[in-house]
């Protein structure tokens, strides 16, 4: 049996988010952290958001938070056609105030299970051929 080619969009990566990717590729989900403030921040930005300090870290969160927000995909784009329906999950990780939210796509669940407040996990898929590691959410019983 062939394996079939991954068809839906791989990320872009530059020397601001690589230790995001190294940190999916060693099982860990990372999140620049500021060093003058203590906020965390995604999406990854030159500057923190709260102070503007340029001094920070990418630092390992405990992979696991609840659903602030979602959505049912019915129709989706291109390669992810063959999904539908699926979650797409705005994720609240706890090591922040309201921050980090995270975007992500749901796994493992019914769409009509998922629900504002449930717990999730981060989950890693290795993309075959492709040298890149991505990441989903799972239910976290």
């Amino acid at each position: 049996m062939t394996q079939q080619p991954y068809n839906k969009p791989l990320p872009q990566r530059s020397p601001e988010n690589e230790e995001f990717w190294a940190g999916l590729e060693s099982g860990e989900f990372r999140v620049p952290r500021c060093n003058n403030c203590g906020y965390w921040h995604w999406v990854p930005y030159p500057a923190c958001r709260n102070c503007l300090s340029t001094d920070q870290t990418w630092t390992k969160t405990g992979g696991k938070g609840k659903i602030f927000s979602y959505t049912v995909v019915h129709r989706g784009p291109g390669g992810f056609r063959d999904d539908v329906p699926y979650v797409l999950a705005m994720v609240e990780f706890p090591e922040g105030p309201r921050n980090p939210i995270v975007l992500g796509t749901m796994v493992d669940v019914d769409p009509d299970a998922v629900h504002t407040g449930m717990p999730v996990k981060v989950v890693y898929e290795e993309i075959p051929d492709e040298d890149v590691t991505i990441w989903h959410f799972a239910p976290d019983d």
